[in-house]
């Protein structure tokens, strides 16, 4: 039992919980938008795809 909390508590865990944590950060932020997205008009639809696309690049550029 205690490697296993050890195992959790690793630094290495610790650290791709902490690279990773902005971005759910952000996709919590962004819930209201997804639940309204079919009422957003295509202008604003765009922008958020626009911002995903920009989020995803973000995320590539960290993981190397």
């Amino acid at each position: 039992m205690w490697q296993v909390l050890l195992e959790i508590v690793n630094p290495k865990n610790i650290r791709g919980l902490v690279s990773i944590l902005p971005l759910i950060i952000v996709v919590l932020l962004m819930a209201p938008c997804w639940f309204m997205w079919i009422f957003l008009p295509e202008r604003r639809q765009k922008r958020v795809i626009d911002l995903i696309k920009q989020l995803i690049e973000w995320t590539r550029v960290t993981r190397e």
